[in-house]
């Protein structure tokens, strides 16, 4: 049996670029590969998010959004789950399966809605907010794409990040029409 060819890490996007290149070169480039890197970038950021939150804190990445969406609410940091499950885009299961285990964990509380008899807000506890402001300082000190651990200088990640809003942007503002 043939052996199978390996592809060093550092060579990956460069191989991966000249192979569609050679086999589909009626494309143009452009058209496909910020798709493909963006959604690789984002796979191996989670990947480490994923092992970070779980050795830190015991909890998913997925868990440790919650966290953040709830703890950027201010306030009383309390969203309902519908709102939740809207700024995180994912399914309402989900984000109740995350909340019973962030609830579980004494990350979060269920507390009725007042302008919803029916309903109920998800609450950061005081141990859930302390995890949210640790878990933002973690990402800011120490992710992959943080200026510590990515070779791009303030401005470019600063076009970078402009540029990623203004994709963003627009995606939501064609969600919405």
């Amino acid at each position: 049996m043939p052996r199978k060819r390996t592809i060093p890490a550092a060579n990956h996007a460069k191989a991966l670029a000249s192979s569609w290149a050679r086999e589909r070169p009626d494309l143009d480039p452009l058209d496909y590969l910020l798709h493909i890197y963006l959604v690789r970038i984002g796979r191996i950021v989670e990947r480490d998010g994923e092992i970070k939150w779980r050795q830190l804190f015991g909890i998913s990445a997925n868990e440790a959004r919650i966290l953040l969406a709830l703890r950027r609410a201010g306030g009383a940091y309390a969203r309902r789950p519908t709102d939740l499950f809207q700024a995180l885009l994912v399914t309402s299961g989900a984000i109740s399966k995350n909340v019973d285990r962030l609830a579980d964990a004494g990350f979060v509380k269920r507390r009725p809605d007042p302008s919803d008899k029916a309903g109920f807000l998800v609450h950061l506890t005081a141990h859930g907010k302390r995890a949210a402001d640790r878990i933002m300082s973690e990402i800011a000190r120490s992710s992959l794409l943080s200026a510590p651990r990515v070779s791009l200088s303030r401005t470019e990640r600063k076009t970078m990040t402009k540029l990623a809003e203004r994709i963003l942007l627009g995606f939501e503002a064609a969600q919405y029409r």
